[in-house]
């Protein structure tokens, strides 16, 4: 069986159970199985993760390059998806994006020279009412600010 921790095949078997097959659970999987290796899935994770699911390596290739939420390419320590909608735009998405990048030196698909961030414009992250916002690894940011972009990154470089 595939190279994954025991700690990792524990959750994805507990997953298992909730689901009426196992390839119902494999989403949910993938994103555990991700952050075990290392943020991305690298030619080997795909072949490991179909290989646990029983399924072909292009049916994992393909969910990894069609759901933003997956890489394929390795990411920084921390991945910042920026809200790209209407929504955050009419409130200030754009200056935060360009703020990012004069701050960071990253535009959309861009790691950060330390490695600390990747950056990705996202295409609504469902927080309308409090745009713009921004989800640092799976931490909501709202009603932002490039004071409060600052103050967010720089408190995780």
């Amino acid at each position: 069986m595939a190279d994954f921790s025991p700690e990792l095949l524990a959750k994805v078997k507990d997953l298992w159970k909730r689901y009426p097959e196992r390839k119902a659970a494999l989403l949910p999987a993938m994103h555990l199985i991700q952050k075990e290796r290392g943020g991305w899935f690298s030619p080997e994770t795909i072949r490991d993760t179909a290989e646990l699911f029983e399924v072909p390596d292009i049916h994992v290739q393909g969910i990894v390059g069609f759901y933003d939420m997956f890489h394929d390419e390795p990411v920084g320590r921390h991945v910042v998806r920026l809200c790209k909608t209407l929504s955050c735009k009419l409130r200030g998405a754009d200056e935060l994006r360009a703020h990012i990048k004069r701050t960071f030196g990253v535009d959309h698909g861009e790691t950060t020279k330390d490695g600390a961030f990747t950056f990705r414009c996202f295409e609504c992250l469902g927080h309308c009412t409090t745009a713009p916002m921004m989800l640092v690894d799976e931490e909501r940011h709202e009603n932002l600010t490039a004071e409060k972009v600052d103050r967010v990154l720089g408190g995780l470089r």
